[in-house]
């Protein structure tokens, strides 16, 4: 085996739930303070959601590990139980005793509900985890809420954490089990790895079984990302896969190409990795670039085309516009006054230049100032082509030119000369600068997350189930959420809008209270 070859105490990527390999990362610790959140909260139902193979079993059992010796559990793992069943299977876990034969549903309630007072007498916390929950039936599910039915003045007598793939959130939003939905006290849906928390997740386990030397390379550990897309499940397998492969080479260090004959094997098809060329946004930036380029031969091509298409002519106004007659074209030996980077003016003359539109404009149109300043080179950002503005030309003349000569004031009779002076100090002092484009940056590190939030907004908020999120720098992002896509400012429901889509983050509004998710969350 290779154990042996790799010096190795022990198989390190079995997929078994061994307390010994639990690896937590910021993801499974957060969950697992949620679930605590929420048996804390006395509250009736807890959930926990997440892919196949996420490690939501695990976190669990650290649950379990880590519950009060006053507490009672029962932990369900076959949850396609009929509802009779289901009661049979509670009573067997909290070693309630009752008659195997003819046992109805009021006899095995009547004897839970004599369980739960009796343990709540006894300072007994009593506790059901199902796991694998996405596949109770409704009435099922139903039956589990009238248990928690029973309570006193301070708590309910019966908690519930509910484990199971992202189906059970869609099976919580039926109507007819919206009274459960009500009671669930804290939701956590669990992420998948990322990158770098793969490569801890793989030297974690290598450690534990005595390892302490690299032995999957760094293009190797991309590569495990890329096709488990960080399930720790598909981690193990592949790992595990790629140890047998490299020991059967002699290969002392798992390479990329290892793991990529390894992923043929151990997760099929459905998980070869794709070309470069293959990957989606490789074929945007490929599909962008192409079409920059095509563009900018065209404008290219537009403005050579411009040389010889769009002459514009300055004429005398005296001229009878509809006698002209082409003029000679400016050569590099006739003087022509340059007035900035991008303006000529040569009376009576054809410029080749690429412009944007040939006009004809009347050469006494254009100020005497203007044509003076013409004569000395750059003087004046002023364009004296009329017809044509430049971005500098927009900018000097959008608005800002009300404030360039200073306004001064006139006594009128009956005003006061002190009066008079107050006014004109007021209105030199005024600035002049425009607010068009200012930009107003707000800090969403101060805005609190959801579980941060008063409980009346937690409990009134409805369900929500992020499906897709996509962030852009442009604020042009958007999610899906419950089936709809939603964009910046849009509306989720009623009274629940979209404030920001940040990187990792969203940014909600309801009834004038704002708080950040997580993305890709759920509640």
């Amino acid at each position: 085996m290779y154990t042996s070859y790799f010096a190795l105490s022990d198989l390190p990527f079995s997929i078994a739930p061994d307390p010994d390999y639990l690896f937590m990362s910021d993801r499974h610790r957060e969950a697992l303070s949620h679930l605590t959140y929420g048996l804390g909260t006395t509250g009736g139902f807890v959930l926990l959601t997440g892919e196949v193979g996420t490690g939501k079993t695990t976190i669990s059992r650290r649950l379990m590990e880590q519950l009060p010796e006053n507490t009672q559990t029962a932990f369900i793992l076959n949850p396609t139980l009929s509802s009779q069943e289901l009661l049979a299977t509670i009573c067997d876990q909290l070693k309630v005793r009752y008659r195997k034969t003819g046992a109805t549903l009021k006899t095995l309630t009547d004897k839970i509900q004599e369980k739960l007072l009796k343990n709540h007498q006894a300072n007994i916390d009593t506790l059901l985890i199902i796991d694998e929950a996405q596949h109770l039936q409704a009435e099922v599910l139903e039956q589990l809420r009238l248990l928690t039915n029973f309570e006193t003045n301070t708590k309910k007598l019966l908690q519930v954490i509910l484990i199971g793939q992202p189906e059970l959130q869609q099976l919580l939003q039926r109507r007819d089990l919206r009274q459960l939905a009500q009671r669930i006290t804290a939701r956590y849906h669990l992420m998948p790895l990322n990158k770098h928390e793969v490569a801890q997740y793989i030297q974690h386990r290598l450690s534990v079984a005595d390892c302490y030397r690299v032995i999957f390379d760094q293009r190797a550990v991309v590569m495990i990302h890329q096709l488990s897309q960080g399930i720790p499940r598909l981690i193990n397998l592949l790992c595990d896969r790629s140890l047998w492969i490299a020991y059967g080479e002699s290969k002392s260090i798992v390479d990329k190409k290892t793991v990529i004959n390894a992923s043929s094997e151990a997760l099929g098809e459905e998980y070869q990795p794709t070309g470069f060329w293959h990957k989606t946004p490789i074929k945007i930036a490929a599909a962008v670039m192409v079409l920059a380029t095509m563009l900018g031969l065209g404008v290219w091509y537009g403005q050579q085309q411009g040389q010889d298409l769009n002459p514009v002519l300055v004429v005398k106004q005296q001229q009878d516009f509809n006698k002209i007659t082409t003029p000679k074209v400016a050569t590099t030996a006739e003087q022509a006054a340059v007035t900035d980077p991008m303006y000529l003016v040569v009376e009576n003359t054809t410029l080749k230049l690429a412009l944007e539109k040939a006009k004809i404009a009347k050469i006494n149109l254009i100020p005497k100032e203007k044509k003076a300043l013409a004569m000395d080179e750059f003087q004046t950002q002023q364009p004296l082509i009329l017809g044509y503005k430049s971005e500098e030309y927009r900018r000097q003349h959008n608005g800002n030119n009300i404030f360039a000569k200073r306004i001064k004031l006139k006594a009128v009779d009956g005003v006061s000369n002190d009066l008079l002076k107050t006014f004109q100090q007021a209105i030199d002092e005024t600035p002049s600068e425009s607010t068009e484009n200012e930009q107003i940056t707000i800090n969403y590190n101060n805005i609190k997350p959801l579980s941060d939030m008063p409980v009346w907004l937690q409990k009134e908020l409805p369900n929500l189930k992020f499906e897709m999120h996509m962030y852009a720098s442009d604020g042009q992002g958007w999610v899906r959420v419950n089936g709809k896509d939603i964009y910046e400012g849009g509306k989720i429901a009623k009274n629940l809008s979209l404030e920001k889509i940040l990187p990792q983050q969203v940014i909600l509004n309801f009834q004038g209270e704002e708080f950040s998710m997580s993305a890709l969350s759920s509640w």
